[in-house]
Formats: structure tokens, C-alpha cells, sequence
């Protein structure tokens, strides 16, 4: 009597895990940086790749730091990202399949209309850097994200240690773009921000683009397909899907015709 019992909860237990899997709402697990998020691109490739291909598609957003680093113990099927330094090393430790660049816009620094730091007359990022060093306050995100390396590398050539800077002058918000830009805005500072994100962002305060157009500020985001080798749980099939999809001439003009206000924030790049 005892064995027919547990036959019969292991039975049911199992009618209840398949019955669970089957119902799972979406087909494609998509991590993507906040940028994405944040200007609203992230959506609006997601609603038309679903329209195209019927699949179902969970869109989750982190800093591209923590994209890359989740998507290593296998919490992802597709990245969209914006590292490359670091995209290079996912991809030469085996985790990634493919990788393509799809689309790029560009960083701008931004500051008080003021600006105290004359950062409208420099010369290249780099300077403009240099001249906030010296005597203003400057907001980075701190995360680890695409953004924030980014603006590392600006410190790196001007040789400017940040953890070395006074944490009144140089302040780490450890959050997205949106949260740093709000709180740029409230102290009235300068800091390094995706195109897109900034014209998304609805509260500007008194800051304004202040610098723009230099090759340190180039902004590269590509799709990357996480190696199913390395995790079963990963549907092939998917994830081919949406790698033939966003190489198609349909994704091209998804991108292209993405707006905000009027302007088209971002170029796409497939190929």
C-alpha cells in the first residue's frame, strides 16, 4: 500500500512539472542593458520581433557589467549589450555563440548651462574631463555598466585615478542611467550619458549637452546568442530565430525608424 502511495505522489508530482513547463509565457529570455530600457528602444525591437516571429519574449535590463556576468551562469538566451572590451572576453571564454553589432548612437557629456568648467570649449572628451576634475562635481553611475566603463577609459587617458577623487566632487550612484541623470540634475553636475537616454529623460533641469562628436565617445551595441553548449535549458531553435531576425532588413528599419521627439537617436549597423 505504501509503495502505490509514493508511485502516486511521484506521478502526480511529475503531471504537475510538465504541466508547468507547458505553460511558461514566453520563448526567449532577452537581457539587455538599461540604455536600452531607458530610451525605449529595448521595447520596441521586443514588439517587433514578436509581431514578426510569434514568439514570446522576457526582456529583463541591467547594467551590461551584470548582463554579462548573469549571462555566464546561463540566465540568458540573447544579450544586447554595449562593451566591446568586455564583450571580447565573454566571447573568447566560450560563453558566447555568435556576436554581431547591430546599432550605435553615441555618449555626450552633459552639464549646468553655467558650466563652470568651460567644458563647451575643450578640445576633445578627454580635456573636457580634465577640466571637471579640476573643480566640478561629476555623477557617474559606478555600476560596472557599458556607460560607466566608458567613461573609465576617458579617466584612464588623462591618467585621473577616480576612487582617488573627493566623493563631494565625484559622486557614484551605483544605479542606472535615468537615476544618475536625476541626480546630475540635482546637484546641477556633469556626467557621461547615452544620446538616447538623455533625450528620453523628461526632467532636464538646467543641464544641457555640452560636448559631443569625439571618437572616445562612440557608441557600439551588439546582440550576443549565449552558447547552448554550455546550458541545456537554452532553446536553440529560439534563439536562431531571433539571430536570423535581427540580421533581417525588417530589424534594420525597426532601428532606423525608432524616435524620440522627433530624432533618430540611433544608426543601425547590421550587416
Amino acid at each position: 500500500m505504501k509503495n502505490i502511495v509514493i508511485t502516486a505522489l511521484v506521478i502526480i508530482a511529475s503531471l504537475i512539472f510538465f504541466m508547468f513547463a507547458k505553460q511558461s509565457d514566453h520563448d526567449l529570455t532577452l537581457m539587455a542593458t538599461t540604455t536600452t530600457q531607458d530610451s525605449g528602444i529595448l521595447s520596441h525591437i521586443v514588439d517587433a520581433f514578436e509581431k514578426d516571429s510569434g514568439l514570446k519574449v522576457k526582456a529583463i535590463a541591467y547594467g551590461t557589467g551584470k548582463v554579462l556576468r548573469s549571462a555566464k551562469d546561463g540566465n540568458a538566451d540573447i544579450l544586447l549589450v554595449h562593451d566591446p572590451l568586455n564583450e571580447d572576453i565573454f566571447m573568447k571564454g566560450g560563453f558566447g555563440k555568435e556576436r554581431i553589432s547591430i546599432m550605435q548612437n553615441d555618449f555626450v557629456i552633459i552639464g549646468p548651462n553655467s558650466d563652470p568648467a568651460t567644458v563647451k570649449m575643450s578640445n576633445s572628451a578627454s580635456d573636457a574631463f580634465k577640466k571637471i576634475a579640476s573643480k566640478s562635481i561629476f555623477v557617474s553611475r559606478g555600476d560596472g555598466s557599458g556607460t560607466h566603463n566608458a567613461e573609465k577609459r576617458i579617466w584612464g587617458k588623462i591618467q585621473v585615478d577616480q576612487e582617488k577623487l573627493s566623493p563631494n566632487n565625484y559622486i557614484i550612484t551605483g544605479s542606472g542611467m535615468g537615476r544618475t541623470l536625476g541626480i546630475a540634475v540635482e546637484k546641477e553636475a556633469y556626467a557621461l550619458t547615452d544620446r538616447a537616454t538623455w533625450l528620453s529623460y523628461k526632467n532636464k533641469g538646467q543641464l544641457s549637452v555640452l560636448f559631443e562628436n569625439d571618437s572616445d565617445l562612440e557608441n557600439i551595441y551588439s546582440v550576443i546568442s549565449v552558447n547552448p553548449l554550455l546550458f541545456g535549458h537554452i532553446s536553440l531553435n529560439a534563439q536562431d530565430i531571433f539571430m536570423k531576425w535581427i540580421k533581417s532588413q525588417e530589424a534594420r528599419e525597426t532601428i532606423q525608424n525608432f524616435q524620440i521627439n522627433a530624432e533618430n537617436p540611433y544608426l543601425a549597423i547590421l550587416p
